[in-house]
């Protein structure tokens, strides 16, 4: 891979953070977002899977809820930011897939995401 090509894919494949208990993007991460459109309007076969992810706390249920519902924020930003829907899929891994281990405010504040990934 080039260094170009590293570099268009780490700016793609990079990491949305939430809040507590929150969907809403963050107004830090969204030049994260804006960087990834020119690269999705480029590249029109690249297929993206956004997972949401969830701290350990709160209920299985909740948790997979909560995590559908920050992929969807990101899915829908991009979208709104000129992403084609059909580039994107959304879905939710919940608590299941810690970023890091750790039963503090640090580590919680890293595995609530949202990953982007090539499908």
């Amino acid at each position: 891979m080039t260094r170009d090509a590293a570099t268009l894919r780490a700016t793609l494949t990079a990491t949305v953070h939430f809040d507590f208990d929150q969907s809403d993007l963050r107004p830090d991460d969204k030049s994260l977002l804006d960087a990834k459109i020119p690269i999705l309007q480029a590249n029109t076969s690249v297929m993206i899977r956004v997972s949401g992810h969830t701290d350990e706390r709160g209920s299985d249920e909740y948790n997979l809820a909560l995590g559908q519902r920050r992929a969807e924020a990101v899915v829908k930003s991009l979208t709104l930011l000129g992403a084609d829907q059909t580039q994107l899929e959304a879905v939710s891994f919940g608590k299941e897939r810690p970023a890091v281990q750790g039963e503090n405010e640090e580590a919680w504040a890293k595995n609530r995401r949202a990953e982007l990934a090539s499908r």
